[in-house]
């Protein structure tokens, strides 16, 4: 797995988890249920090949860890991002009636992190999300999964097997103190709901409506009556329409519910809410986004009169900062196809900056990417297998290399109530500084030059397209930064950090702070860019939702497409990074290593 794949696709953060709603939503229900304890075997790695699934692979030899406390602060870490728990199941006497009565239980994990594959006895019985590398991560459901009696032995030893991965979080697995409970399964247990979106991607185009057709499948063996519930209103919350109608499931059968859509839809995106509601209460639940028409979604350029004039007196301040550029060799990252660099150089207010270069050991003026990496992430190194390209991964000043002398505060919010403070001011400098960097060196050709990263990083892309012509080509995944009014009303953060920076400061108004962010919204910067560019969207994202990222995207006038992801949240898959790449050899004129 690349660094770019594991880092840029997995760590590409804006906020604190990434966000899928597309799921099943149970709500609570009185049933017996038993606690086994947080007492679980853990190994890491991604077990591939392995037998770890299996029930009778013996885990003795893994180490004993709980499920209601950290993997780190137990001495755990993950290989590449994946791990596994194991335990042994041995149902109480006065369970087992009961679960042959429910054909089956419910394994309730609690909250996880971040997509798993669930086995008992061997058998599969549960995902979610995807694994590289095409990532998908849920954090904002509980995980329950029903195991049918076939797979379970009442009276004897069972095991659950689960396969995980979390390519950036520290407290991979079981989150919140979560212990495992099982219950003999209920009737809404044996339910499975499943709404599909009448376009591949999740985006209608060249149509006059949106269509949705969810189905019920029911594994238990009696028939049910449920009320149905559809409800449509936009990214930004506003109520479009919803339905309601009384439905009858058969038993051990999968039953269509129809059609149902909106006509005349407007340009943008939609909220879904679609439940099934048993008799006794409990429901089932999945809530997901769909697009309409995206690049005519109308969000004009703001920018103030001062706008350019402001971005070109920044510039002349950069260049008025002698870089000082340091390099030191890591000979432990330099065993392959790279020689790897740790640089230091000075930007804007002389602020010192740091970040990892890649340099090729192969001979030659060789093009070069510029990595931006996503607010919030930790270092990572660029690739260290020869692709035809040299590698920077910036750090931004308070970020990654750069945090442990962050003297920013909350980076969204420094300085927000004036444009001349504001964080964001020095750190688009700093991506400037980067290009002035790698076009320092004579092993690059400074003519060659692509940018790329995902959310703040997608955001940071466009920056430096926008503002400097030595960039010739830019991917841009789930970008930040854009469309604020709009962002705020649509996504909970960072509208939330702006509301207690502003507790925190009475005197500043929300005028001064759209003021402010006018000059750093990628919409106002974007026209300004002349080069092509892909970008990737998750069109279950709520921390940079798609709506923004085509804010900006609809102000490009040069060659431009995009890809959309339809059950990612704030990640892409690994299609976009390959298309990205595609475009740079293109443009670049780079073939492709054989």
């Amino acid at each position: 797995m690349s660094n770019f794949i594991k880092n840029t696709l997995l760590m590409m953060l804006c906020g604190p988890a990434f966000l899928l709603s597309c799921h099943a939503q149970k709500q609570p229900k009185n049933s017996e249920t038993h606690d086994f304890g947080a007492d679980w075997r853990f190994h890491a790695g991604e077990g591939k090949d392995s037998s770890w699934n299996t029930k009778d692979y013996q885990h003795k030899h893994w180490a004993n860890v709980v499920s209601n406390k950290p993997l780190k602060e137990q001495g755990q870490m993950l290989e590449q991002g994946f791990g596994w728990y194991r335990k042994l199941l041995v149902f109480p006497a006065n369970m087992q009636q009961k679960i042959a009565e429910a054909e089956g239980v419910e394994i309730d994990l609690g909250k996880f992190a971040a997509c798993e594959e669930v086995y008992v006895n061997g058998h599969l019985i549960g995902k979610t999300g995807e694994f590289p590398h095409n990532f998908a991560g849920y954090f904002d459901h509980e995980r329950r999964y029903f195991v049918p009696l076939e797979v379970l032995d009442l009276t004897g030893d069972n095991v659950i097997a689960i396969k995980f991965f979390d390519g950036w979080s520290a407290n991979a697995g079981f989150l919140n103190a979560a212990v495992m409970k099982v219950l003999p399964a209920s009737a809404v247990d044996k339910l499975k709901l499943k709404v599909n979106v009448q376009d591949d991607d999740y985006i209608f185009l060249g149509k006059d409506s949106i269509a949705i057709a969810p189905t019920i499948e029911n594994k238990g063996k009696k028939q049910l009556k449920a009320s149905l519930k559809i409800s449509l209103m936009t990214d930004a919350y506003r109520p479009i329409k919803s339905q309601e109608l009384q439905v009858d499931i058969p038993a051990h059968a999968t039953t269509s519910l129809g059609t149902y859509g909106l006509k005349n839809a407007e340009p943008g995106f939609y909220r879904y809410k679609v439940s099934v509601e048993i008799e006794g209460g409990q429901k089932l639940e999945e809530q997901f986004n769909v697009g309409y028409e995206p690049e005519k979604i109308v969000s004009p350029n703001n920018e103030a009169t001062d706008f350019a004039e402001f971005w070109k007196a920044n510039k002349a301040q950069l260049t008025n900062i002698q870089p000082d550029y340091q390099l030191m060799l890591i000979p432990e990252q330099s065993k392959l196809d790279y020689e790897m660099y740790h640089v230091s150089m000075r930007s804007l207010d002389n602020e010192l900056i740091m970040g990892y270069y890649a340099k090729p050991k192969k001979a030659g003026k060789h093009p070069v990417i510029v990595e931006y990496m996503g607010y919030g992430s930790k270092p990572y190194f660029p690739t260290q297998s020869w692709d035809g390209f040299a590698y920077f991964v910036l750090s931004i000043r308070g970020q990654a290399l750069n945090e442990k002398s962050n003297h920013f505060g909350t980076w969204f919010t420094y300085g927000i109530d004036n444009k001349d403070t504001y964080y964001y001011r020095g750190a688009f400098m700093d991506v400037l500084r980067a290009l002035d960097f790698v076009s320092s060196r004579p092993e690059l050709d400074g003519e060659r030059i692509a940018v790329r990263g995902s959310s703040q990083g997608g955001a940071l892309s466009v920056v430096a397209a926008s503002l400097d012509s030595r960039v010739k080509a830019l991917a841009i995944g789930i970008p930040f930064l854009a469309d604020f009014q709009d962002y705020f009303k649509i996504a909970p953060w960072p509208k939330s950090d702006v509301d207690y920076y502003m507790a925190q400061h009475p005197q500043v108004s929300w005028k001064q702070v759209y003021h402010t962010l006018s000059y750093f919204d990628i919409k106002n910067l974007a026209s300004r860019i002349h080069v092509p560019l892909v970008m990737g969207i998750g069109v279950q994202d709520n921390v940079c939702p798609p709506h923004i990222n085509f804010a900006a995207y609809n102000q490009v006038k040069s060659e431009k497409s995009w890809m959309a992801f339809p059950l990612h949240g704030h990640s892409t898959g690994n299609t976009f990074h390959l298309a990205g790449l595609e475009l740079f050899r293109r443009v670049l004129h780079v073939e492709q290593p054989k």
